[in-house]
């Protein structure tokens, strides 16, 4: 009688020992639109396939992931079968995901665009992910003007948390499975540079010309050297209107940067050539202007040059 006791109590037990087995979701992606890319709302919008295979029936894990850094995420077309004793459960997503722009080298950037889908109910004691790496892609149909797709990966690891979440058996902190879905994409930005910075490299030529003005005409070089130091000024807002804050000093900031500079450098070399017309040294004058053209011209084009090719090297 005791030994039927004893196995009464360990069928009892074997029920306990199966709730602790660790679930492992085999999960994969596949981005079928990619678009609405917002600098100035620190965002992009995508559209793809989130699926999960795994043996356990009694999961949910289309009603308890989710997309945690996703402004909205909208669901559809959601699907749950079984096939050769493998659950498939599939569901589409359109997304708005936040994305942290960054901008140090625009317009010829690098940027890592990610999707982070997370288990929200079970935490990695019970259930984790394994990516599904040969079948998770994105479509090539996918084309973003301005831009080219260098690459796709999907990752899985665990999520930590310095909380339990009110979880009475965890102690201290809690993980729970992660997908992290990566797509890399470097911007064709040499139209781009053109487009965004001929404004500030006219007003340097249009700064220029005060070396070619006579010396007596000071007014009118003052003049000339403001109104370009305005144009430059001008074209800095206009670009920094379609870029998001940040606290790095950018391509673009060097540039313009470089361009206050100059300007207000030709400003000085004007008033010394002015001074020195006035003191009947009109020779020296028209060498000063010379030398101020010629040195400020090549300087200028050549730490430009050092600028764009550094942006390029390290996009």
């Amino acid at each position: 009688m005791k030994y039927f006791y004893l196995l009464f109590c360990l069928s009892l037990s074997l029920p306990a020992f199966g709730q602790n087995k660790k679930d492992k979701l085999l999960i994969g992606a596949y981005i079928t639109s990619l678009y609405d890319l917002s600098l100035t709302n620190n965002s992009f919008s995508v559209d793809f396939w989130l699926w999960f295979n795994y043996k356990n029936d009694s999961l949910k894990p289309l009603e308890t992931v989710e997309i945690v850094n996703a402004k909205k995420a909208d669901k559809a077309l959601v699907n749950t079968e079984t096939k050769g004793g493998i659950v498939w459960a599939t569901q589409k997503y359109n997304a708005e995901v936040k994305k942290q722009w960054n901008i140090e080298h625009f317009p010829f950037d690098r940027q890592v665009l990610e999707i982070i889908a997370e288990e929200g109910v079970k935490d990695a004691s019970y259930l984790t992910y394994e990516p599904d790496k040969a079948n998770s892609k994105i479509d090539k149909a996918v084309h973003l003007e301005g831009w080219k797709i260098t690459k796709f990966d999907i990752k899985t690891n665990e999520a930590e948390y310095a909380t339990t979440y009110g979880d009475p058996i965890l102690k201290g902190k809690s993980t729970y499975a992660k997908a992290v879905i990566t797509i890399v994409l470097d911007r064709v930005g040499t139209g781009l540079f053109f487009k965004m910075f001929v404004g500030v490299y006219i007003a340097f030529l249009i700064g220029l010309l005060v070396f070619w003005i006579d010396a007596e005409e000071f007014d009118s070089r003052i003049g000339l050297s403001v109104g370009s130091l305005f144009a430059a000024v001008g074209n800095k807002y206009i670009v920094d209107s379609v870029l998001p804050e940040t606290v790095v000093f950018t391509l673009v900031d060097k540039v313009h940067l470089l361009t206050f500079f100059f300007i207000f450098l030709s400003l000085l070399i004007s008033v010394y050539t002015s001074y020195l017309h006035k003191q009947d040294k009109q020779q020296q004058a028209k060498r000063t202007d010379l030398w101020g053209f010629y040195s400020m011209t090549g300087l200028y084009i050549l730490i430009n040059i050092a600028l764009i090719y550094e942006a390029v090297v390290k996009m």
